[in-house]
């Protein structure tokens, strides 16, 4: 499979990192030849100095044959010029990043397909879907759902008074085998268990289960389900626009931020929100957004140190629950460390848009998610398939994936040791780096 990238900056440069394997060909354009060698140093992946509208370029890039073209430069024009040329030239799909929330509304995106742009991601309001998300099941650190919400992968940070610490996974009691442990974050280290792992203190799991049974996983796990009414947001711009615009009207939010024309903007745009001009580290500016009395806190400023900070001064007020937006992986094992309730990250929620747009479209492309330094991969079931021959506890799985759940007729299910798997099924498998290989052939 063939990707073209056009744009080396942040996103460019993570989504070639987080869409590269599946022995996918990807090539990342960028006049900037001095970011083109760092990246070549890093990354599995070729380069090209040039413009990317340029046609002598994208031919050298074999765009007529790439499978996706992402145009991700600072420019929403640039960007949507290029995606058309690139589609004329035999791109079978293409992904604009946009700057503005017009481009992403139904009526002007019809313009935009005709115009050879197949979408359009706006990554403020990816973010803000995530932090909705993150305000929907607050008890958790992740959410993601497959089968059109009918299955989900729920991230939970297991605390001292969770019932299961200190318990092999093998020991859980029958009636606890309706969620099933796919990963285990351990001191910085994404882990594959067994039923010889046990479970500790500050574990950060990421369980998959059915939809209905997520209040079951909760009193299993120690959490108690809490609905958030009262919201505190730091920083402002598109992020914060955009999370009050989309966000359930039962919501009362406060926005703090230190620039007087963004504020000023807000107002205008979200008529119905409280917004306080001042530094959120100041304890009279945080006692006016009235912190004490908040369910929780959202930090959005450009700073990740500055986010990680202002959630743990918010947790010191009795805040519940805390989101950080922490734009580059540096920080993504401080923030685990200091127990930031949900940390978000533009780079793959934009990669992971980008894998359902794959699997929507009809290309190949098994990965349909990403996890801390492991992936999600979704993987047809083939007649005569090794994966048919036996329940799952009697194959010999490596050591690096385990089996998360399967579709089958429309319906999904937990995976467990006596799942017998079908040709035909759709099943979601966990890969740890270089795992993914390992999984396919035993699939074939």
């Amino acid at each position: 499979m063939r990707i073209v990238i056009v744009g080396a900056g942040s996103i460019g440069t993570h989504l070639a990192k987080y869409l590269s394997g599946e022995k996918m060909d990807i090539f990342i354009i960028d006049k900037d030849a001095t970011k083109l060698t760092m990246l070549d140093s890093e990354y599995n992946l070729m380069t090209i100095a040039g413009d990317g509208s340029a046609f002598s370029t994208l031919r050298q890039a074999g765009v007529s044959k790439s499978e996706l073209f992402i145009a991700v430069t600072d420019s929403s024009e640039r960007n949507i010029v290029m995606c058309g040329i690139a589609k004329l030239m035999g791109a079978k799909l293409t992904v604009a990043r946009v700057f503005r929330q017009d481009y992403i509304e139904p009526g002007n995106l019809e313009v935009l397909n005709k115009m050879g742009v197949d979408n359009a991601i706006f990554p403020e309001y990816l973010l803000a879907r995530g932090i909705n998300e993150a305000l929907k099941h607050p008890w958790t650190k992740s959410w993601y759902e497959f089968n059109k919400g009918k299955m989900v992968i729920v991230g939970i940070r297991l605390t001292e008074n969770s019932p299961i610490i200190g318990k092999y996974l093998r020991d859980l009691h029958p009636g606890q085998r309706f969620f099933h442990v796919v990963a285990i974050r351990r001191h910085f280290t994404t882990l594959i268990p067994n039923g010889n792992t046990m479970l500790e203190v500050n574990d950060i799991l990421y369980v998959t289960i059915n939809s209905e049974n997520q209040e079951k996983l909760g009193f299993v796990t120690g959490k108690r389900p809490f609905e958030i009414r009262k919201v505190l947001i730091v920083g402002g711009g598109k992020t914060v626009e955009m999370t009050l615009q989309t966000a359930p009207k039962t919501l009362k939010f406060t926005v703090i931020d230190n620039d007087m024309e963004r504020a000023q903007n807000l107002i205008r745009q979200c008529p119905g929100c409280d917004v306080i001009v001042g530094e959120a580290s100041e304890p009279n500016v945080l006692e006016e957004a009235g912190a004490g009395e908040a369910d929780a806190f959202v930090s959005l400023t450009e700073s990740s140190e500055g986010n990680i900070l202002s959630c743990l001064i918010a947790r010191d007020l009795g805040i519940r629950k805390t989101i950080a937006n922490i734009e580059h992986p540096y920080y993504f094992n401080m923030g685990e460390s200091f127990n930031i309730g949900t940390i978000i990250n533009k780079q793959m929620q934009m990669a992971n848009t980008i894998f359902q747009l794959l699997i929507d479209s009809g290309s190949f492309s098994s990965k349909c998610l990403v996890l801390p330094d492991a992936d999600v991969v979704r993987l047809e079931i083939k007649k005569g398939s090794k994966v048919t021959s036996a329940p799952i506890k009697d194959l010999k799985i490596p050591e690096e994936i385990t089996f998360a759940g399967y579709i089958r007729n429309g319906q999904s299910d937990v995976i467990t040791g006596q799942t017998l798997l079908q040709a035909g099924d759709l099943a979601l498998v966990v890969c740890l780096k270089g795992g993914l290989q390992k999984a396919q052939k035993l699939f074939n």
